[in-house]
């Protein structure tokens, strides 16, 4: 007794895929899942009225007049359950193509000789894995000509249709179709993970219908066999954006230094002149500038990895904006003509789509104000990281408005981790108590209030005399802001540790 499973047999999508069906036309396709188990020439109806559930008919001589013969041979096969007719172009009419809708069947046209084609397709279906390695010979052929990770996913998801494909990257989608990649109580996962330099790079998922997963070592077999072509044009685009990346940088440094070094000549420095080259490399400085910052949430220099992933994701989102990487995050902006009204609903729709991949990545965004010309950017720029530095207090994917943040822009650039060291040193009583949060919480809302019992239980949902008695404790535990050459670094001090210890919350 043979231990190896039988073969799943071919369906229509497959045998559309390569010759001789490859040249006809799809009239009519319901179920391109449909699967195939025969192939039947029908000369007469007497044989279509003889062929088994899921064959494939193909029409010939008096089966495949065209008009009531058709209609006859379509009805004929809907009652056999067959899974696809297919007949002479010459013998299609608009009304055959309509009674296949209502009848739900599919109906293909060639030109080519019925008894031709039905004796490749009988070649095809009773080797299947002959069948599909030819498939797989002229997929390689398409896959070796692609050029972008785009056109890879293009072609896996075209040859492996209804199967959708989705590449992932750092868990988030880079390419193919999102139903790949969500998981499905009436699908099966096919994962096939990509290695770029000894490291997982990325990952090739396709979801294949249950009534599919007889194919779902076929469906594989394409994924690796799509793993070099993915490879090579990586490693192409990174070499492409490090270039481009580079190149917009040095750009960017240039234009910073005219608007903050402008010629001996030029007095005002809303006056300085937009170079010729920013046209050149798309940008558009002349009129109003809103710019947008993004940066990780836990600071730092962002990895090359994640840069390339950024600027993908933007290029799909905002593909007429310039992202330059600048340091500890990403900049862009909007330009608008100076008379232009200051459209911000459009900006915050246009940044809607954002906040979910910035979320994925772990990234949060700062707007700056609108201002003019080259000098109105770069001011445009530091509100806009300032206001990122801000957003980091509310998680992934926030995003904060600098016209929205006030003073409180001072406060994001407190190195908080080191104050919070300090206090591990000068309040060590208090950083050992079991219920230091809570009495920071309430000298930071004390402080914060004026010195106002009452406004802070007001704040903190409290009674007064608990925040009486927790402000006790503290100045029992060290935390005494009585003495006015104290109370500032005390106040920084109780702002520091609550925001570490629950971000978001100040």
């Amino acid at each position: 007794m043979s231990g190896k499973a039988p073969l799943a047999p071919l369906v229509l999508a497959e045998l559309l895929r390569v010759d001789p069906l490859a040249r006809a036309a799809a009239v009519h396709l319901p179920d391109p899942a449909r699967a195939v188990h025969e192939v039947v020439l029908a000369q007469t109806f007497d044989r279509l009225h003889r062929a088994a559930p899921h064959s494939l008919v193909v029409l010939h001589d008096d089966a495949a007049t065209g008009g009531w013969a058709l209609a006859a041979a379509l009805h004929a096969g809907w009652e056999r359950n067959v899974s696809a007719v297919v007949v002479p172009k010459t013998a299609m009419s608009a009304s055959s193509a309509v009674l296949a809708d209502r009848l739900g069947i599919a109906l293909l046209a060639t030109e080519d000789d019925p008894v031709d084609v039905a004796l490749a397709l009988a070649g095809q279906v009773s080797a299947p894995q002959a069948a599909r390695a030819q498939r797989v010979a002229v997929c390689a052929e398409r896959l070796a000509g692609q050029s972008s990770i785009r056109g890879v996913l293009g072609v896996l998801n075209s040859e492996l249709a209804p199967v959708p494909v989705a590449l992932l990257i750092g868990g988030a989608l880079a390419a193919g179709r999102a139903a790949g990649a969500e998981e499905r109580a009436d699908a099966t996962a096919v994962r096939v993970e990509i290695n770029a330099a000894g490291h997982p790079w990325a990952e090739l998922v396709a979801s294949v219908p249950a009534k599919s997963a007889g194919a779902a070592g076929h469906v594989e077999s394409l994924l690796r066999l799509a793993r070099l072509p993915l490879l090579a044009v990586w490693a192409q685009t990174r070499m492409n954006s490090s270039a481009q990346a580079a190149q917009e940088q040095a750009a960017f440094g240039l234009l910073r230094r005219l608007a903050t070094e402008p010629p001996a000549s030029v007095t005002p420095a809303a006056d300085v002149a937009v170079p010729s080259w920013t046209g050149e490399l798309g940008w558009r400085v002349e009129g109003r500038n809103r710019a947008v910052w993004l940066s990780p949430l836990h600071g730092g220099t962002p990895a090359e990895e994640l840069t390339q992933l950024v600027r993908a994701a933007w290029q799909r989102h905002r593909p007429d904006w310039p992202l330059i990487a600048d340091s500890d995050g990403w900049l862009s902006w909007q330009n608008s003509p100076e008379d232009a009204e200051d459209d911000t609903a459009a900006l915050r729709r246009a940044l809607g789509t954002m906040t979910r991949t910035a979320a994925s990545h772990g990234l949060v965004l700062g707007v700056g104000g609108a201002h003019p010309g080259v000098p109105g950017l770069m001011r445009s720029v530091t509100e806009a990281r300032l206001a990122a530095h801000v957003a980091g207090d509310g998680g992934p994917g926030s995003v904060q408005w600098f016209d929205q943040v006030g003073a409180r822009a001072a406060l994001a650039w407190l190195p908080r981790g080191q104050i919070a060291e300090v206090a591990d040193l000068c309040l060590a009583d208090l950083m050992g108590a079991r219920d230091r949060e809570a009495l920071v919480d309430t000298v930071l809302a004390v402080l914060d209030c004026g010195g106002s019992l009452s406004q802070a239980s007001a704040r903190l949902g409290v009674h007064r005399n608990t925040v009486l008695s927790r402000v006790a404790r503290a100045k029992e535990l060290g935390l005494v802001f009585d003495d006015p050459a104290r109370r500032l670094a005390l106040h920084v001090l109780c702002y520091s540790l609550a925001s570490l210890w629950v971000p978001g919350r100040v």
